[in-house]
């Protein structure tokens, strides 16, 4: 074998062990490439399908307010799935000699890779429509959902604002009706001034909301007393058993979970009468009336009041807000002398701008007959404060949120879109 022939040998040696080396870089490197894109694909898809899945939901909301008005009937359309799939595909290729060159250069391997993501959506719309979902919309709101609210930090004015169709305050003559809108005037303004008392109270903690807990008791007359059995059944399903000397009259007793209160005192100081006679007061009437109890002598008791706050309906809700954007715009009231600091106070419940463009620095915005409806960053009306406007959509989502409940109880013509 000439010395040619073992330079040949050498080269190609050589650029084998360059392709091997190579392959297995490109390999490594394809690795990577789809170990990597596959989570961070998946990451940003999941984050913007939410995003805009609640930036649909609030614009909804916000066209639903633009249709009332104008006095068109409100619909619904919820996103109940949405399904991707995600197609990773890489290339990859090496160029370059195997034979001798007269330049090194041209001997060289170049190592070619890609790596591409394709996504194909499929969004599932579901109209919310049928006798269910229009009686829980026309239905007005019940106590749990005011007490839930109310839990969770948002304000209580700014709660009932919203919830509360007006207030039935107990008089010698009969209840005296003040209703939560401004074309009513001095009974507006009495209901705003109610509701800023209750605020005030609240930002002192001097405000207890929840319900009324009392002993509920029943005499049994038997011809024996209970055996362990019976004693111990009882007890499971809460009950305790309390029998005189004889053993022939007993009581069963049972600690019960009675309707919602508001009040200026802790109604655990009560005796279980006055708090079992508070319950079957509030039993009266339906569950969209929450009870109110602001006594003498206790905080805030020189301006007294002794009632109902009359919760409305989520479509009354819509409506409220509608119409406070020029048919019936709500006023600047200010507290009761007799009532305390409150903090927050604007003149709007919540603030939708109406304009003839769209205005810069919005959170949310849509365009209805030619006009658009948006909701501010940062609010422009006098007394409005910066987080109040977006706080109040939000408790309007959540009660709407509330009110919709569970799509896939109610089947509805769902409508797929492919992307």
């Amino acid at each position: 074998m000439g010395k040619q022939d073992e330079k040949v040998i050498h080269e190609k040696a050589g650029s084998l062990a360059r392709i091997s080396s190579a392959s297995a870089l490109t390999s490594t490197v394809l690795c990577l490439l789809t170990g990597c894109l596959s989570p961070i694909a998946m990451h940003r898809a999941v984050i913007e399908y939410d995003r805009t899945v609640s930036y649909v939901e609030a614009d909804l909301l916000l066209l639903n307010i633009a249709r009332a008005r104008h006095h068109r009937p409100v619909h619904f359309t919820a996103v109940s799935s949405v399904a991707a799939t995600f197609d990773f595909r890489t290339n990859a290729g090496i160029s370059g000699g195997l034979g001798p060159a007269p330049e090194a250069a041209e001997r060289a391997l170049n190592l070619q890779y890609s790596a591409t993501v394709a996504e194909n959506p499929t969004i599932t719309i579901v109209p919310i429509t049928g006798e269910e979902f229009t009686k829980r919309v026309l239905r007005p709101l019940d106590e749990d959902k005011f007490e839930f609210l109310v839990r969770q930090g948002y304000d209580i004015n700014m709660v009932l604002r919203l919830m509360a169709r007006g207030i039935a305050v107990e008089a010698d003559e009969g209840p005296r009706l003040l209703f939560n809108q401004p074309s009513q005037g001095e009974g507006y303004v009495e209901f705003r001034r109610r509701l800023l008392h209750l605020a005030s109270l609240d930002e002192q903690r001097k405000l207890h909301v929840g319900p009324v807990m009392f002993e509920e008791s029943q005499t049994v007359r038997t011809s024996r007393p209970p055996n362990p059995d019976e004693v111990v059944t009882a007890l499971e399903k809460g009950f305790r058993w309390e029998g005189d000397i004889e053993g022939k009259v007993h009581t069963v007793r049972r600690k019960a979970v009675g309707r919602l209160l508001i009040a200026n005192y802790d109604p655990s100081r009560l005796s279980n009468d006055e708090r079992r006679r508070l319950h079957e007061e509030a039993q009266r009437y339906p569950p969209d009336y929450v009870m109110v109890d602001i006594r003498t002598g206790f905080p805030g008791g020189d301006y007294p009041f002794h009632g109902s706050v009359l919760l409305r309906s989520m479509n009354a809700i819509i409506g409220f807000v509608a119409r406070s954007i020029e048919e019936e715009p709500e006023t600047m009231v200010s507290p009761d002398p007799r009532t305390g600091t409150v903090a927050r106070n604007p003149a709007k419940t919540l603030e939708i701008e109406e304009s003839s463009s769209k205005p810069n620095g919005y959170e949310f915005s849509v365009q209805f007959d030619d006009r658009h409806y948006s909701i501010r960053k940062f609010p422009v009306s006098q007394g409005m404060v910066p987080s109040w406007n977006q706080e109040a959509f939000a408790v309007l989502s959540n009660l709407f949120q509330m009110t919709v409940t569970d799509l896939t109880r109610y089947p509805t013509p769902a409508i797929a879109i492919a992307k």
